[in-house]
């Protein structure tokens, strides 16, 4: 499930970016609500809420056929993937 929203969140925030531009995780804040039976279909939902220059609020939902699994928040940051990749490889 926080699978699904993390990815739904990327989603969301992804129109935001320009060039190589790329959001990453931040923070994520998801209360589970209920359980899905083994093999039930889960779609995820993502919503950008709030915008602090680049660091975004993302609200994100869960549901299986038949109710909401999980809600919460996703953070996100804007980055370059090139200066963001020269960052994680030095020593």
């Amino acid at each position: 499930m926080v699978r699904l929203m993390e990815t739904a969140a990327f989603h969301a925030v992804q129109p935001y970016c320009e060039g190589d531009e790329i959001s990453v995780g931040t923070a994520i804040n998801i209360e589970h609500r209920a359980a899905s039976l083994v093999g039930a279909r889960i779609r995820a939902e993502a919503l950008v809420e709030g915008v602090d220059g680049k660091f975004y609020t993302v609200r994100v939902t869960a549901r299986d056929d038949k109710q909401e699994i999980g809600r919460g928040t996703v953070g996100r940051a804007v980055v370059t993937v090139g200066k963001f990749m020269d960052r994680i490889r030095k020593p």
